[in-house]
Protein backbone atom coordinates (compact mmCIF):
# COMPACT_ATOMS: atom_id res chain seq x y z
CA UNK A 1 0.00 0.00 0.00
CA UNK A 2 0.70 3.67 -1.12
CA UNK A 3 0.63 6.32 1.80
CA UNK A 4 -1.11 9.15 0.16
CA UNK A 5 -1.85 11.76 2.71
CA UNK A 6 -1.21 12.33 6.70
CA UNK A 7 -2.45 14.76 8.62
CA UNK A 8 -3.54 15.70 12.47
CA UNK A 9 -7.42 16.10 13.25
CA UNK A 10 -8.22 19.63 14.99
CA UNK A 11 -11.24 19.44 16.52
CA UNK A 12 -14.05 17.44 17.76
CA UNK A 13 -14.16 13.67 19.02
CA UNK A 14 -10.71 12.65 17.41
CA UNK A 15 -8.88 16.26 17.95
CA UNK A 16 -5.00 15.40 17.98
CA UNK A 17 -5.30 11.67 16.40
CA UNK A 18 -3.14 11.95 13.41
CA UNK A 19 -4.31 10.43 10.27
CA UNK A 20 -3.33 8.55 7.27
CA UNK A 21 -4.91 7.53 4.17
CA UNK A 22 -3.67 4.90 2.08
CA UNK A 23 -3.84 3.40 -1.86
CA UNK A 24 -4.69 -0.24 -1.60
CA UNK A 25 -6.42 -0.03 -5.56
CA UNK A 26 -2.96 -2.29 -6.80
CA UNK A 27 -3.27 -4.34 -3.73
CA UNK A 28 -5.61 -7.42 -2.25
CA UNK A 29 -8.12 -5.41 -1.14
CA UNK A 30 -8.52 -2.72 -4.16
CA UNK A 31 -9.92 0.37 -2.62
CA UNK A 32 -8.61 3.37 0.11
CA UNK A 33 -7.88 3.07 3.98
CA UNK A 34 -8.49 5.90 6.64
CA UNK A 35 -6.56 5.23 9.42
CA UNK A 36 -6.81 6.86 12.77
CA UNK A 37 -4.41 7.16 15.30
CA UNK A 38 -3.78 8.19 19.01
CA UNK A 39 -0.77 7.77 20.41
CA UNK A 40 0.80 4.03 19.58
CA UNK A 41 -2.09 2.46 21.36
CA UNK A 42 -5.20 3.96 20.06
CA UNK A 43 -6.55 3.63 16.44
CA UNK A 44 -8.30 1.99 14.12
CA UNK A 45 -9.20 2.01 10.40
CA UNK A 46 -11.66 2.20 7.61
CA UNK A 47 -11.82 0.61 4.10
CA UNK A 48 -13.24 2.06 1.04
CA UNK A 49 -13.65 0.74 -2.23
CA UNK A 50 -14.23 4.04 -4.36
CA UNK A 51 -12.73 7.56 -3.40
CA UNK A 52 -15.55 9.31 -3.42
CA UNK A 53 -16.41 7.48 -0.36
CA UNK A 54 -13.38 8.19 1.67
CA UNK A 55 -13.87 11.39 0.43
CA UNK A 56 -17.03 11.76 2.48
CA UNK A 57 -15.98 10.49 4.94
CA UNK A 58 -13.05 13.15 5.57
CA UNK A 59 -15.19 15.92 4.88
CA UNK A 60 -16.44 15.37 8.07
CA UNK A 61 -13.32 15.70 9.84
CA UNK A 62 -11.39 19.03 10.61
CA UNK A 63 -7.85 18.08 9.23
CA UNK A 64 -4.36 19.73 9.20
CA UNK A 65 -2.76 18.08 6.01
CA UNK A 66 1.04 17.66 6.23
Amino acid sequence: MRIIRTGTVLTGEYAGWRVEIQDDREGQTGGYYLFLVQGDSNGFDSWFERIEQLQQQISELDVRWS
